[in-house]
């Protein structure tokens, strides 16, 4: 085969591939700063099981809510979470706020 035909073949399977990976929700944040005040959040589409792991420097406020506002699982004010939550039909979000004085530094990792 020649140079030019490897390399189309070689695209076509990276956006196979690369399409494949778009419906996998996954987020890995290592070291994210949260000023206090601010919220930040990653969403999620259900149904599925979310796998929630946070770490934070500081107690932050960490929430699993729909499109809509109405929260599916409300963990509190936490500096650490490691659980399953399963997500109904839909959009979620994973919201981390920080109610605090100092800026947290978190660690996430989401995965369904």
């Amino acid at each position: 085969m020649k140079p030019l035909r490897w390399l189309v073949v070689l695209l076509l399977v990276l956006v196979v591939f690369s399409a494949a990976c778009l419906d996998n929700n996954f987020v890995y944040a290592r070291g994210k700063s949260v000023p206090p005040g601010e919220t930040r959040g990653w969403p999620f589409k259900g149904p599925a099981n979310l796998t929630v792991e946070i770490s934070s420097s500081v107690p932050v406020e960490v929430k699993v809510v729909s499109s809509d506002g109405t929260v599916l699982r409300d963990f509190g004010t936490v500096r650490e979470v490691n659980d399953v939550v399963e997500l109904p039909k839909g959009v979620w979000k994973v919201m981390i706020s920080n109610p605090g004085n100092e800026t947290a530094v978190i660690d996430v990792k989401l995965k369904t």
